[in-house]
Order: structure tokens, then sequence, then C-alpha cells
């Protein structure tokens, strides 16, 4: 390749390739700079007065699966206003860095969804070195998004940063846009209400619906800082868990009652039960049809339960809904099951935010749960987060709105 074409696909203004070496394990690529002069960082003035050049070795995007390295002379200039020498800065580096800017780039783009630990081996750099151009260019990423301007619909829910579910941090999303807008320390009240007080007028002004599980925390802060207007929905699928948590409670105390052989034979069922039956392959549906024969309370139990996620499924308008509800609640009484009065009691203190879903549109927190299972593989990845504020930085870049999403690249 001439040097001439060399230099068009090194593809730096003003920069010319003046030779190059393929070695066993880079290429090296000696360019020279085509200007002459340098402006004095101290009284701006343009000098051309060489002190001294010393070479400097960048590293660069690879090639055909190899580091490359730009060779090039790092020039002082002597101002000829002030007197003192000065290191020309040049467009394409940082100054101090050993990489070029585009070659930084790369990395933080590969840092989405893979380990520090990964890409410096990928790269053999260091993670200390991976880490530190990641937080540069991840603090101006997120710096020019600042807080939205207008959210319709605010997902609030939670996720543990360690083993034990003691420690959670607090996620913030716009439903609609499917993007995490913010990551709190806590989920505690006052950590929340101190944020929905700093939202924008703009977006308290949007702002229509609030979707939450049933963590008083949650509700309590947005009825005390959110205007009246604001509606609280709770997730449906939170709601659906509780349920299915109760029809487990109910296995779990009839197998209690019986003989080891038939208890036996109920082990391994549990997904069947909890799962939508119309999600169920063949073989499941001959196990659950089974289990109807051998267990006519269970099958009392997954009817209930069935006939729940129906409402949801099949009601379009609240006063159906609400009426198909008070319906159930009267069939699981006179049932008398005692696993389901736990279930019962919650329906009747959240009842009006849990019909709020068919008023709303049917808006849940599904696209919370899909990002936190996305937070979760982020967390996953790095074995876990010391510092919340590393765990924040991740999440808002992968999860969060880039600019060229704003853009509508």
């Amino acid at each position: 390749m001439a040097l001439r074409e060399l230099s068009d696909f090194v593809d730096i203004p003003s920069v010319r390739v003046i030779g190059y070496r393929k070695e066993v394990d880079r290429f090296e690529i000696d360019v020279e700079l085509e200007w002459n002069s340098a402006v004095c960082p101290g009284c701006g003035v343009r000098s051309s007065r060489k002190h001294s050049a010393k070479p400097l070795l960048l590293r660069d995007l690879p090639c055909f699966g190899r580091p490359v390295y730009l060779l090039l002379p790092r020039r002082q200039f002597k101002c000829r206003h002030c007197s003192k020498p000065f290191t020309e800065r040049l467009t394409f580096v940082e100054f101090g860095s050993s990489f070029t800017k585009r070659y930084e780039q790369y990395i933080y783009e590969q840092c989405h969804e893979r380990s520090f630990t990964v890409v410096g081996n990928q790269e053999r750099v260091s993670d200390t070195l991976i880490r530190k151009v990641y937080d540069s260019y991840a603090s101006r990423d997120l710096q020019p998004r600042g807080r939205p301007k207008a959210i319709r619909v605010l997902g609030i829910d939670e996720i543990s940063t360690r083993k034990g579910h003691r420690h959670f941090v607090c996620v913030i999303t716009d439903i609609d846009r499917k993007r995490v807008v913010e990551v709190l320390e806590n989920r505690l009240k006052d950590t929340v209400i101190a944020y929905l007080r700093g939202l924008p007028e703009s977006v308290r002004k949007s702002l229509r619906y609030v979707s939450i599980d049933m963590w008083e925390g949650y509700y309590q802060a947005v009825v005390e800082t959110l205007p009246k207007r604001v509606k609280v929905v709770v997730d449906r699928f939170h709601v659906m868990k509780q349920l299915n948590d109760a029809l487990t409670k109910c296995r779990r105390e009839i197998q209690r009652g019986m003989p080891k052989k038939e208890r036996d034979e109920l082990k391994g069922l549990r997904w069947i039960l909890v799962t939508n039956e119309a999600n169920l392959d063949e073989e499941q549906k001959a196990k659950l049809k089974e289990l109807y024969t051998k267990c006519p309370e269970l099958k009392t139990c997954h009817k209930l339960k069935e006939e729940f996620r129906d409402i949801f499924e099949k009601e379009k308008t609240r006063s159906k809904a609400e009426r198909k509800l008070h319906a159930w609640k009267n069939r699981v009484r006179r049932t008398g099951l005692k696993s389901f009065e736990g279930f019962l009691t919650t329906l009747h203190n959240w009842e009006e935010w849990i019909l709020n879903y068919f008023s709303s549109g049917k808006i849940t927190n599904g696209v919370v749960e899909g990002l936190n299972n996305k937070i979760k593989l982020i967390k996953r990845r790095a074995y876990g987060y010391r510092n919340n504020g590393n765990f924040r930085q991740r999440i808002l870049v992968e999860c969060g709105e880039r600019e060229e999403q704003k853009s509508g690249v």
C-alpha cells in the first residue's frame, strides 16, 4: 500500500504517514504533522519556534485483528510572546493520554454489555485503564442528557444490589420510552420524595400515571409530592406474584397432609401451577390434568388463579373488572381456603389502585421488569458493585436514553 493511500486509511486530518512496520503482534505506523506551529495555552499566541521533540506512541483503532500504534513527534514550542515552552495540543488525542480519542471511544463502546476485565483482556490493557476511559466517556455521555422534559408514565421499582435482598437501589423509569431516567441510592420513602419533589415543572405537568408495586413507601411518596390528577397504578404482575405465592402456600399445606408417596408425586409441579395455563405445552397440560384428578383442592386453587388472570386479560373497562373482581373474591370466600386469606386482604387494601390498571389503558411495570433483568446482567458481569455510584453510572449508560436515540438515529 502506498504511503499516500495509507494516510487516507489512517484518516486523521493534517497527519501524513511516512512509514510503517508489521510486527509480530502489532502494526506500527510512523506519521508526521503537516502544521509547523501551535498556540500557547498560556497567552493564546501562535508560535512556530520549536523547543524540542520526543517520540510519542499512541494506541489507535485495531486493524485486521491486530493493535495499531501511531508513532509521531511530541513537539514542544517556545512562545514568542511569553517565552515559555509549551507542548502542542493535538485534536485527535486527549492531553496526557496514550490512546487516540477514537480508540477511547471504541473502548467505551466495547464496555457496553461487557465487563472491564473482558475488554481489558481483549485489548491487552489493564482493567484500571479501561475503567478510567469508561468513566471519562460515561460522564460526558450522561452530562448533556440531564433530566427528561416530559414523562407521561413513571415507573418505580427496586432491585437488590447484594445477595439476601437487604440492599436495594430504586430504579425510576420512563415507561413509554422504555428508558431508565434515574437510579436512587435506596428505596426509602424520603429518598423517593426528594427525587419526585426535584422533578422539573414540565415533567410534573406532563405526568399522568405512576406504576408501582405494593410497597407502601412508594405510594406515600407519590401521594405526598405529586398533583392529585396523577394516578397510582399497582402493577398487575406484582399482584399475580402474590396470588401465585398464595397458591404455592396452599400446595405446600396440602402436600404436608399427604402420605409420602403421594407427596413425592406432586414434587416439581410448582411451575406448572404458577405458569399461565395458556403457555403450557401438551406434556405439562397432561400433568396438570393428572394433578386435578389426584388433588381436587389444588384444582380449585388453580382454577381460581386462572379466573383471576382472565379478568386482567379480557376485561377492558374498570366497571366490568370491578364487578368481576368482587364476584371472584366471593367465590374464594365460599371455598374457605385459608391460604388465600392474606391475598384477599391485599386486594381489599389496594383495590382502588389495582383497578386503575383498567382505566389507565392497562399500564404495567413490564417495561421496568425487563430493564431490571438487564440491570441484573450488568451486576452479574461485574460480580456485584461495591460502589453505588459506579452501578448507577453503568445502568444509566446502558439502560438510559442516549443522544442518538433522542435524535432518532
